[in-house]
């Protein structure tokens, strides 16, 4: 009886999983389409956020930045081109790790074990994490990438 039940249960939470995916990916697509809104709006601190990380033409990378994460964004909430999407805005949020979050991170908890508490409770690696999930799963329902791969599946002739 209980066996049953948690077959039951397993079934009818395994029918969902699209969910979180969905959740996740319009989340995410979301905090990169608006944090790029931003920086386009007011990109004075982008820069100098990039410049005080040593990136050199701060004021020529910030634009391309901040279009990378709007576009990026975009294709997420969409879910279009979504694994394309998640590796490109992992590798922004990467670069933010090694030139804006590390170093003063490491400063300011010179102690391994502190800093690396400190270190995997950044939004950046938990950005990182996550595009790492959808760059594996892809979109599921709900998306673009989904109807596109329906419309290319082989269609059955009637004889």
């Amino acid at each position: 009886m209980l066996s049953a039940r948690l077959t039951e249960t397993k079934k009818a939470l395994s029918s969902l999983a699209w969910l979180p995916n969905l959740a996740l990916r319009v989340s995410v697509g979301f905090v990169f389409f608006s944090g790029a809104v931003t920086k386009l709006t007011d990109p004075d601190q982008l820069v100098a956020t990039l410049r005080a990380g040593g990136i050199p033409l701060a004021g020529s990378v910030a634009p391309v930045l901040a279009t990378i994460e709007l576009v990026g964004g975009a294709a997420l909430v969409l879910g279009l081109g979504t694994r394309v999407a998640a590796l490109v805005l992992a590798g922004v949020m990467g670069g933010a790790l090694v030139t804006t979050i590390i170093g003063p991170l490491s400063d300011k908890y010179p102690d391994p074990s502190t800093f690396l508490s400190n270190f995997f409770y950044t939004p950046e690696w938990l950005l990182i994490l996550v595009l790492g999930w959808m760059l594996c799963a892809g979109a599921d329902r709900f998306s673009i990438d989904a109807l596109l791969r329906g419309r290319r599946s082989p269609r059955t002739t009637q004889p």
